[in-house]
């Protein structure tokens, strides 16, 4: 609990309820605030890009987006909705009104002083602190247009951040920026909790297990302790791990959890490899990359020896791993933890003769009750089995031996079957046959069940080489093969031998990829070293589909001889980067994907032809020019070259007229897109983020038909935007000479996400009104946006609307017709006096945001219409008195009417809103001198007023500890 007060008698009293496990996480991990024209072209944009690199979701003002993804506008909601600030303060910083007003939010939600970072860009926090040099001239200019009251505001949060630590960038000292924002990420890293791992719902006797392990790693002790979570394979053992790891990780400084470390042993030295992952789950930098074990070891000393950190490597298999336990427990700083899951438990007791402090959890099997809830549930989706199939059910668990993936497989192998009791017993007499233990042989049957070719064919082609990669390259390869992906793909996560994660990307269960792979062995390969020359005299080579050459200890040149031996030769990935020779004549004829990261040419070779090629992914490369003159790709739907860095310009896609998919995204020295880019007329995703010296993108582009998808940060285009008819998603945000939008407008059908932020347009064109599909609609900073179409209220399909700091004066009659609204956002509309007063009719509306509306005058009377609202901002607004009917919104748990100095009247139905959590009077120039009895049934985690602090406080049952 946190109370704050004054020594008079009448103060800011806020309360806020401990932190429970269940409230909502921060939307946002850093929010960047800065001056535009100071430093989004240099320092911002460096340090948005190591803060994405390390895996921070990060905030610019111009929401930052992944591939396929979108975001809620509303500046001040992404402020409430951070978990740490970088606010970076240059020469015109305190010019911008809007910075200032970003800043004194900031201050007000920051609930300790480290989550705010300061970075003095070339000033002196003297200045800040005294409001001397450009900070004090900037708050005199203020004084023409702003009240002394917004002013005063000013300077406390210039004169408040002032006295925060953080990073100074000093004038003639030959700042090396790149250090100061590497430091920047570390603070981020230290300070911001991790995110924690996806689990499934599905988890019986997890707690207990989790509570013993906290037990055996004896957390409470300042020690450096190993633990060996041990068990057979499909036991559980990754899950508990994970379970344990999340709900403990935001005890460290620092944590990662390292899976599948098995993969690494493939490698000739594995140590390598596993040490660049730890250090780049630690360092939280995704490119990072090791070059020698001593060298690594040294990284990882310095980061170690000063946090409390734990870590996870999940799936060890090999003692040789002890040449890396051991350093690393050495290295450890007091409190740390390591967790190792294995399938070899004397793998723990050889590790034990070098760290004593290790202790053995072995994972026990489900029991009978716990596992015939799970089977059921993969069955039934219910915890029990209905009465006509209970007693086969309770077999199918017996021989499932308490395993949870063996009865989740077989559970789902038996979905849809409720009716067909002779299916069940078929199935049961092969499971019979299975010996005890044969838990590979028990997830095979569900393999051999599949019900084509095809299916499985997907399944061995997923096991080996789709594993962690995008569902929508792997479902373009299978189409080209004929497989059928839209009916497969489905049959296989329904049969529990497949997910597809939150990213969209595939993921299996590890003892299913092995599963998978055996079965794969003879048409699948994966080489290491110098071994793919083996394949030069290995004869059947014509069998093989699938090639994974792993080159990163190959000191040879590899021939390109190998390939012409591979004629059905489907799937093919390099990693690493040696120099290959390049002659590709009569190769790769059945080439349906090729990936390799930082290759090392400069441009495709002529003779690497492959006329079938659906998927070419070669980020991080060398190229300056993809491909020379027209290539042969008649097939290809997908290229990803981003942060080739080198590149600049895209190829000719002259005969590659069936491409869906452009990524491009950190080409810094991409110039122009080819002409024919016009010509792909499939064409629904292109991505140029970070290109920044591409300048112009209009002319070759805007005769797209389906583009779905455009994301490029425009950077002062002098004529507006052309139309794209069929683009769902158009970002224009950010271009300041943009001043109006195309009178065709409304001939863009298609159009779901529309950001127009940061722009100088005043208006909408009408026809806007007749693009029915859109969703979202971003005009935020829009300063010289006064008005909306009449007929705007006709856009019925509109869920959110961001319209803040704007020049808004009024609502349209119509805007009570957006009845699919469930976000309105005019934070900052300082000329906005009052909302239509049938603003009522958006019945679906959660969220309304008008705080720093200065001269809004009311509120809506019949608010008790808008039964959906659970966020109401009126802070720092001209009301007088709050509607009588506020008390009947019986959802809204955000109620804000901070700095309301007119505010006179408050009803007290507002202290019989159950529902309400967060409740701000703070400043208002009401007075509060008790509060009723009704409050001890509310939910309010957090309470602000201004008040006697003699008053008598209620019991409140949220306020437990108050």
């Amino acid at each position: 609990m946190i109370v704050n007060s004054m020594a008079t008698n009448i103060s800011d009293l806020e309360i806020t309820a401990p932190f429970s496990s269940s409230s909502p996480p921060s939307s946002w991990d850093v929010f960047l605030s800065f001056c535009g024209q100071d430093t989004r072209a240099n320092f911002i944009s460096h340090l948005y890009k190591a803060l994405f690199e390390a895996e921070f979701l990060t905030f610019r003002d111009d929401p930052a987006l992944e591939k396929g993804e979108e975001i809620s506008p509303g500046l001040l909601g992404a402020i409430r909705d951070s978990n740490m600030f970088v606010v970076v303060i240059s020469e015109n910083y305190a010019r911008s009104s809007w910075c200032l007003k970003e800043l004194v939010q900031i201050l007000t939600c920051k609930t300790r002083d480290y989550q705010v970072v300061p970075v003095f860009y070339y000033v002196e926090p003297s200045h800040l602190r005294h409001q001397e040099g450009c900070v004090g001239e900037a708050l005199k200019d203020h004084k023409d247009r702003y009240s002394d009251d917004m002013i005063d505001k000013w300077r406390s949060a210039l004169a408040q951040i002032a006295e925060l630590s953080g990073y100074h960038l000093k004038k003639h000292a030959n700042e090396n920026e790149s250090e100061t924002i590497q430091q920047i990420v570390e603070n981020v890293t230290r300070q911001v909790s991790k995110r924690a791992l996806h689990l499934e719902n599905d988890l019986l006797g997890i707690d207990s297990a989790i509570e013993e392990i906290y037990q055996k790693l004896k957390m409470e002790l300042n020690h450096v302790r190993a633990l060996g979570i041990c068990g057979m394979g499909g036991i559980g053992k990754t899950t508990i791990a994970k379970a344990f790891y999340n709900k403990y990780y935001n005890m460290f400084d620092i944590s990662c959890f390292i899976d599948k470390v098995k993969q690494y042993s493939q490698a000739g030295s594995p140590l390598l490899p596993l040490l660049n992952q730890v250090l780049i789950g630690l360092l939280r930098r995704k490119n990072y990359k090791v070059t020698d074990i001593e060298s690594g070891f040294g990284q990882l000393k310095q980061i170690l020896c000063y946090k409390k950190a734990l870590i996870v490597l999940d799936d060890l298999d090999q003692l040789s791993y002890s040449e890396f336990l051991v350093p690393l427990c050495n290295f450890f700083s007091a409190g740390s933890r390591i967790i190792v899951t294995t399938r070899d438990a004397n793998l723990v007791n050889q590790i034990r003769i070098d760290i004593p402090e290790v202790d053995t959890y072995m994972v026990k099997t489900l029991g009978k009750d716990d596992s015939l809830e799970l089977f059921s549930y993969h069955a039934f989706r219910t915890p029990r089995p209905p009465v006509h199939l209970k007693v086969l059910s309770e077999s199918f668990v017996t021989y499932a031996g308490g395993l949870p993936l063996a009865l989740k497989v077989l559970g789902s192998s038996l979905r849809g079957r409720n009716q067909d009791e002779s299916f069940w017993k078929a199935k049961l007499e092969k499971v019979k046959e299975i010996p005890e233990e044969g838990i590979l042989e028990i997830l095979q049957l569900s393999y051999d069940e599949l019900g084509s070719d095809t299916e499985k064919a997907m399944f061995l082609d997923i096991a080996f080489f789709f594993v962690g990669k995008f569902e929508y390259e792997a479902v373009e390869i299978f189409k080209s093969c004929h497989f059928h992906p839209e009916v497969g793909i489905p049959i296989l996560v329904e049969r529990s031998l497949l997910t597809v994660d939150e990213d969209n990307q595939f993921q299996m269960h590890d003892l299913i990829q092995e599963m998978g792979r055996r079965l794969a062995k003879n048409t699948h390969l994966f080489l290491q070293g110098n071994a793919w020359e083996g394949l030069q005299n290995q004869k059947e080579t014509n069998i093989i589909e699938g090639l994974i050459l792993d080159l990163t200890e190959s000191k040879n040149q590899i021939s390109s001889q190998i390939f012409n031996k591979l004629p059905k030769l489907r799937l093919l990935e390099i990693l690493g980067a040696p120099r290959i020779k390049e002659d590709f004549k009569n190769s790769f004829g059945e080439l349906r994907c090729f990936y390799w990261r930082y290759c090392t040419w400069t441009c495709l070779p002529p003779s690497f032809q492959p006329e079938n090629l659906v998927v070419l992914n070669m980020p991080f490369s060398n190229f300056k020019i993809l491909w020379s003159g027209s290539m042969p790709f008649k097939s290809l739907k997908i290229i990803d070259v981003d942060y080739s860095v080198k590149l600049e310009t895209t190829p000719d896609f002259g005969n590659s007229k069936l491409v869906k998919r452009l990524f491009f995204r950190g080409c810094e020295s991409l110039l122009k897109l080819h002409p024919s880019i016009r010509e792909l007329i499939h064409l629904y995703n292109l991505d140029l983020r970070e290109c920044t010296n591409l300048k112009e993108l209009a002319e070759p582009v805007g005769q797209l038909t389906i583009l779905g998808y455009l994301y490029w940060y425009v950077k002062g285009s002098p004529e507006p935007m052309r139309q794209w008819v069929n683009v769902g998603y158009l970002r224009l945000g950010h271009c300041s000479n943009v001043r109006r939008l195309p009178e065709q407008l409304g001939d863009m059908k298609s159009l779901t996400y529309l950001d127009a932020s940061h722009t100088s347009i005043t208006e909408l064109p009408d026809s806007i009104t007749q693009v029915k599909s859109l969703v979202e609609l971003n005009l935020s900073s829009c300063k010289k946006f006064r008005k909306l179409p009449q007929e705007f209220g006709s856009m019925e399909g509109l869920e959110i609307f961001s319209a803040c700091d704007t020049a808004i004066e009024q609502l349209p009659d119509s805007f009570g017709g957006l009845i699919n609204l469930l976000q309105l956002i005019l934070s900052s509309c300082q000329k906005l006096k009052n909302l239509p007063d049938d603003i009522w009719k958006l019945k679906l509306l959660a969220g309304l945001y008008l705080d720093e509306c200065s001269n809004l005058e009311r509120l809506p009377e019949q608010l008790e219409k808008m039964q959906c609202l659970e966020s109401l901002d009126a802070s720092h607004t001209a009301i007088e008195k709050l509607p009588d009917s506020i008390g009947q919104l019986s959802k809204l748990k955000y109620l804000g009417l901070s700095n309301c100095e007119n505010l006179k009247y408050i009803p007290n139905s507002i202290w019989k809103l159950t529902s309400l959590t967060h409740l701000y009077l703070l400043k208002a120039s009401i007075s509060i001198t008790t509060l009723p009895n009704t409050m001890k049934d509310t939910k309010l985690v957090s309470l602000g007023l201004t008040c006697d602090i003699r008053l008598w406080l209620p019991m409140i049952s949220s306020f437990s500890l108050l």
